[in-house]
């Protein structure tokens, strides 16, 4: 199990890495779209489009890992109302929930980004790319967070069982 765990872990700060080199790249983009616009007067329309989608892949691969930080915003202040032999069970609850809902997003997504795949289907953009690549990073994002979800919820049952074992 702590093999699996090491590779999960692997998989999100490889994710994370990733959507961190975009936001550099995006970053560089914006600077040159804008310096060329104004400098020399010749604008780049197909930078805005990869800006676009680097947006989406940061938002899709930045997710699993900032989930399993626990950094995603979460209701407090129902959290903080409830008694603290609670806190866990509600926790991993709303893990589990999460889970099923991103199960079912993966479902979806990958068969829509197959489907897109197959059909060929373009985005009738300025660069006319296939579908399957904007939707690439939903499939991906979905599976990861759905076994962080579980991975999550097991840590909560976990503390709440040495909680109630009176080990803590």
């Amino acid at each position: 199990m702590r093999t699996f765990n090491k590779i999960i872990d692997a998989c999100l700060l490889a994710l994370a890495a990733i959507a961190g080199v975009l936001i550099l790249v995006l970053l560089i983009m914006v600077a040159f779209a804008t310096l060329s616009r104004y400098l020399v007067n010749k604008p780049y329309a197909f930078l805005i489009d990869y800006s676009a989608y680097a947006l989406v892949y940061i938002t899709f691969f930045g997710a699993p890992w900032l989930y399993s930080k626990r950094g995603h915003v979460r209701l407090d202040l129902l959290l903080n109302a409830l008694p603290e032999r609670i806190k866990p069970a509600w926790v991993a609850a709303t893990d589990i929930v999460v889970c099923l809902v991103c199960i079912l997003a993966f479902v979806v997504s990958f068969d829509v980004t197959m489907t897109s795949y197959k059909t060929g289907v373009i985005v009738s953009d300025y660069l006319s790319t296939p579908k399957w690549i904007l939707l690439f990073p939903i499939p991906i994002a979905t599976f990861f967070l759905a076994i962080q979800a579980i991975r999550n919820a097991a840590k909560e049952l976990r503390m709440k069982a040495s909680v109630k074992g009176g080990t803590l």
